[in-house]
């Protein structure tokens, strides 16, 4: 059971501070530097050595290897993890400047007289009030996600690494290592994790270390509507972002039959996957020895939109949506067999509605040419990019097909925004050069992909469970840990191959340190993750309205209990004469 102290709460408190007030939105190759340089100064108080490891853009991953003195010390390790970037501060233009998001304590009163003075409240701007009123929450962008835990890992380093009074180090009392590692850009493309794995392999074999596992520090928050609960977990959702590229046949809007609207084809997409409950992924496994069940939420659009670049009256020749899919087993090759016949039954259904709409309004006595007849046409990502590497050898002379499409990607990849942009791109000029023809859809993966980890008991498990005792009445111990986050980069399941992924996902294994765009994930990678292969868990700061106008975080669980949780697993994991 964990022993309540309070010997954590100003430090960790002070550090969070600290750090909110330094701007890190990702990415924001300056700003998340500016604070990877602040987390190294706060390390090198007690005497700790850390060092940067790069991204391929610039960026820098925080590592510090704390080493025990313990003749008995076997090379045991435990990571401590987090992340330091955040999201934009938009929202917070309503208080005369946006920087003030960086500023608990003057953010707190002006919030607080603001809503004070609003009267009428909305119910979550009355939980922000009142949570105000109480003193015991800290608000600010990065107040819960997730600065608080890289302070809370600050803090455990700096706690083991300080002299007690003996002239000892507290962690030279262990027969295990501490290594804690903090990275950017983990709210956009993961460059940062990503960048660290191979760096954590090759120090795991410099200093011949066995890394009994990771513990994140990544927020938690209500998971209905018990506030009291809090949550530890031992896996993490993952996420796909299924893509559809869309081809319809213009026509005129006074021929409407005479073509088909790709608009139309999107919106059956949508109405077919949006909330679709047979899309829901589920696990069935033990926890603690109990049979337990766990429900990723259904699908969402993301993104939808016809690609017409100006107003006329023809309708809407292409068209691409994709979606939000969290998955706890689910591998791409399955997800790809539902992506395929939800196509077929999203065009199914436009042919059917048109065909309806034909009759009745020929009943009504209206004239016009009968529809047009057609097949439904579905492919996946790799049997396109096999047909167009058909047609362009026939029509090339079988000349590099491979050197073509890089130079194609290079082109576009300097006028997309983003990865999702740049993957359409990819699949409509392969769509042209093998001639496809709507009404048809293109299925495939866009960035970022993210494994589920599915919960194991080990060894770091069984500490924490330890710890908790009786307490896991009120902090729960849960499988998937419900958000996004790097902790899908540090191991892989059976069953999530490359393969299956590097089929139908256009910019996998493309990469360019000069373009920020090219997708980081690539075989070499994948083999990386699956050698680290590590243990995780997450033990995170409680709050709530992460990324929102009124993030927060509650302060005497997130500094003083949750540090305590981790900092008693250490020692139960690596102890020798406690």
């Amino acid at each position: 059971m964990i022993q309540t102290s309070p010997r954590w709460f100003d430090l960790v408190r002070e550090i969070a501070k600290i750090l909110v007030a330094i701007p890190s939105v990702s990415p924001d190759t300056g700003a998340e530097n500016r604070c990877a340089e602040k987390i190294r100064e706060l390390l090198a108080v007690e005497s700790l050595s850390p060092i940067f490891w790069d991204t391929d853009d610039g960026r820098k991953n925080v590592a510090c290897l704390l080493k025990s003195n313990n003749p008995n010390n076997t090379g045991r390790t435990i990571v401590l993890m987090s992340h330091f970037d955040t999201v934009g501060v938009e929202d917070f233009e309503r208080y005369g400047d946006s920087n003030i998001a960086y500023q608990p304590d003057e953010l707190a009163k002006i919030m607080q007289a603001t809503l004070e003075q609003q009267g009428s409240l909305t119910a979550s701007e009355g939980s922000a009030l009142a949570a105000l009123q109480s003193g015991e929450w800290m608000f600010g962008r990065g107040s819960v996600d997730m600065k608080s835990g890289a302070a809370i890992n600050l803090s455990l380093m700096r706690e083991f690494a300080r002299k007690q009074e003996s002239g000892k180090r507290l962690i030279d009392e262990l027969a295990g290592n501490l290594l804690f590692l903090s990275c950017p850009d983990e709210e956009t493309e993961s460059a940062g994790i990503l960048s660290a794995i191979p760096e954590l392999l090759k120090l795991r074999e410099k200093e011949n270390l066995t890394f009994l596992g990771v513990i994140n520090t990544d927020y938690t928050a209500p998971r209905d509507s018990n506030q009291e609960a809090r949550f530890v977990y031992s896996g993490t959702v993952g996420k796909l972002l299924p893509s559809f590229y869309i081809l319809g046949a213009r026509t005129h809007v006074g021929e409407i039959y005479c073509g088909v609207d790709a608009s139309h084809i999107a919106a059956e997409l949508v109405s077919h996957v949006n909330l679709n409950s047979d899309w829901t992924d589920l696990w069935r496994g033990s926890l603690g020895g109990e049979e337990t069940v766990e429900v990723a939420p259904p699908p969402v659009a993301l993104h939808m939109r016809d690609l017409k670049l100006s107003y006329n009256v023809e309708t809407a020749g292409e068209a691409f949506v994709y979606f939000n899919w969290l998955t706890l087993t689910l591998t791409p090759e399955e997800a790809m067999l539902k992506m395929d016949e939800t196509a077929h039954a999203a065009l199914e259904a436009v042919r059917l509605r048109q065909e309806e709409s034909f009759n009745d309004f020929s009943l009504r006595g209206g004239q016009t040419r009968p529809p047009l007849t057609w097949q439904s046409v579905v492919l996946d990502y790799d049997a396109l990019r096999e047909k167009a590497k058909t047609r362009w050898d026939a029509e090339n002379n079988a000349r590099d097909f491979s050197g073509w499409l890089r130079r194609k990607t290079e082109e576009f990849a300097a006028i997309a925004k983003d990865g999702r942009e740049l993957s359409r791109m990819i699949v409509a000029e392969l769509a042209k050069v093998a001639q496809i023809g709507g009404p048809a859809v293109v299925a495939f993966f866009s960035p970022p992909y993210y494994p589920s980890v599915q919960p194991r008991e080990n060894e770091l498990t069984l500490a924490v469970k330890s710890v908790l005792g009786e307490s896991s009445r009120h902090i729960q111990f849960r499988g998937y840990y419900p958000y996004i986050s790097d902790l899908s980069y540090l191991r892989l399941d059976n069953g999530i191959e490359a393969d299956s992924l590097k089929k139908n996902m256009p910019l996998f294994g493309m990469k360019d340190k000069k373009n920020a765009l090219y997708y980081l994930l690539d075989s070499a990678k994948w083999s990386d993750i699956r050698a680290l292969d590590c243990p995780v868990v997450n033990v995170g700061p409680f709050g709530s309205d992460a990324h929102g106008l009124y993030e927060r975080v509650y302060m005497p669980y997130s500094f003083e209990t949750a540090p305590q949780i981790i900092f008693e697993t250490i020692i139960r994991a690596l102890a020798m004469s406690f």
